[in-house]
């Protein structure tokens, strides 16, 4: 195993510059042995976001004769605002943010002597944040982390959650699924059935161009910044099976994908990337073709779950209350944030609360 920036020598601590200075093998054996490692913790998805996005990584690593015993994936990336006049700023600060689980999901593995090896990891990430990054901020789906909750407020996190996951149990026959939704989203996922349709399923890179450019029509008819395409062509070399586009057609027509990554480590089936690329393409209801069809097929597949992903966590959002009908339960996505500039922090974090509350008014 090839050594990275070393924070701590003497107990085998290091920030790793590329996931390619680990081993897969060991790697992915510590994220499959823990309960807390996922799909968004294995090598192949931290090497498809080394080599599709521009984000440099800064992974923390514990080893113990030579093998890991504790992980925690961080990419270092520029600041992402929604205005350009504060992206002329951002640049001219020339700062950058740590990130743990963006994107994807992230969070500490551990295997052994956690008081110890949690200190080394969050020693290790702390040394890789110079005077350029911002803040480190840690984006965790997995409610186990909670355990982490004291400890990370004791080091000077700040815990958020303002956004969710809506999450659909799928260890039951899918009568009892379509049971538990409320009745107008049954009557919905019905009436799209009774019409002449079809769902395909294939893997992210048979057909990745036209796959992608659905979801960049959708990213920009719902006024979103899409993922480089460079990103997903990494997903599907480097994840293969773990990555399923199902497509839906009407009429001999298609109207709609969903891609959906396989995070068998949980036993969840992750609705990603929404790929409708017309307005008018919903006449043909293709979220509820895709959704139930993605369902049936993670319960033959054996997933205990369902996943639709992030959303607002509000109340009066209409892309929770309609997640929410298909009667999936709401789970926090975990955010702890630590600022690390001591004059910009503050100064960021204030103008950041006032455009989330301006643009709150204005929803």
């Amino acid at each position: 195993m090839a050594a990275g920036t070393p924070s701590d020598d003497a107990h085998g601590a290091t920030v790793l510059s590329s996931i390619h200075d680990v081993g897969r093998n060991q790697w992915n054996n510590l994220v499959t042995q823990s309960d807390r490692g996922s799909l968004f913790h294995r090598h192949e998805w931290l090497a498809a976001v080394e080599a599709g996005m521009d984000h440099a990584p800064r992974h923390a690593l514990v080893t113990k004769d030579s093998n890991p015993v504790a992980l925690a994936p961080a990419f270092a990336t520029g600041l992402d605002l929604p205005h350009e006049a504060a992206d002329a700023v951002v640049d001219a600060l020339d700062v950058t943010v740590l990130l743990s689980g963006e994107p994807g999901y992230g969070g500490p593995v551990v295997s052994s002597n956690e008081a110890v090896n949690v200190d080394r990891l969050f020693d290790a990430l702390e040394a890789a944040c110079h005077d350029r990054v911002l803040y480190h901020r840690i984006a965790t789906h997995d409610l186990g982390n909670v355990r982490y909750g004291q400890y990370l407020s004791a080091r000077g996190y700040d815990l958020s959650a303002e956004v969710a996951l809506l999450v659909l149990d799928i260890d039951r026959s899918w009568d009892a699924v379509l049971a538990g939704m409320d009745k107008e989203r049954r009557k919905a996922v019905r009436d799209a059935r009774d019409q002449d349709y079809e769902v395909e399923v294939r893997r992210l890179g048979d057909d990745l161009d036209r796959t992608y450019e659905a979801y960049e029509r959708n990213m920009a008819r719902v006024g979103g910044n899409a993922l480089p395409e460079s990103f997903l062509a990494a997903v599907a070399d480097e994840l293969g099976d773990r990555v399923r586009v199902f497509t839906a057609v009407v009429d001999g027509e298609p109207v709609g994908r969903y891609v959906h990554l396989l995070d068998t480590e949980q036993s969840v089936l992750v609705h990603w990337l929404s790929a409708i690329p017309d307005e008018a393409c919903y006449e043909s209801m293709p979220s509820e073709l895709l959704h139930a069809a993605a369902i049936e097929w993670g319960i033959a597949a054996g997933f205990d779950a369902y996943s639709f992903d992030k959303t607002g966590a509000h109340f009066d959002n209409s892309i929770f209350r309609f997640k929410s009908k298909y009667g999936a339960d709401a789970v926090p996505l975990l955010h702890w944030e630590k600022g690390q500039s001591a004059v910009v922090w503050p100064l960021f974090e204030a103008a950041r609360d006032r455009y989330r509350a301006r643009a709150l008014r204005d929803a």
